[in-house]
């Protein structure tokens, strides 16, 4: 991934108003361009990525040979949205996306910062996700990774 690709960490709860809008966080806000993509994620969470990171995904799922597993992510990421913020900074979650990552009945989305994406949450889903967080399963995924000693194991 080249260099000039921005890069986001952190996580942020933002409210949800009646149109689907979130107010996205400033630093996040710096860093993407006009337009960019929103599209479903695992988890029921909902993947954002700046336009020159899904072009490569696309690039991949156009010359990947056909089987189950490629049809089926061509389907998910098929519903995709291209967005943009509006003046005051929101972004506005399409309907279909809102549903598919629960937030019918939600009212605060969780904005996370992953590197060259940034995945949003309902806050009840993200809190779903966490409740299986271990120390030990930490652990785990540093040594995986091989950052064990960089935490401390």
């Amino acid at each position: 991934m080249p260099d000039s690709m921005p890069r986001f960490w952190g996580e942020h709860e933002a409210s949800l108003d009646d149109r689907g809008r979130i107010l996205f966080p400033q630093d996040f806000r710096d860093l993407l361009a006009d337009e960019f993509v929103l599209t479903r994620g695992p988890d029921r969470a909902l993947l954002l990525f700046p336009t020159q990171v899904w072009v490569q995904i696309e690039q991949k799922l156009e010359t990947a040979v056909l089987q189950r597993e490629t049809g089926f992510l061509q389907r998910m990421f098929g519903g995709r949205a291209v967005v943009r913020l509006d003046p005051q900074g929101r972004l506005v979650l399409p309907k279909h996306l809102r549903e598919w990552a629960g937030f019918e009945d939600a009212r605060v989305a969780v904005v996370v910062g992953q590197g060259p994406k940034i995945e949003i949450w309902s806050k009840a889903n993200w809190r779903d996700y966490n409740a299986g967080f271990t120390y030990e399963r930490m652990y785990d995924a540093a040594e995986v990774v091989g950052i064990a000693e960089a935490i401390g194991r």
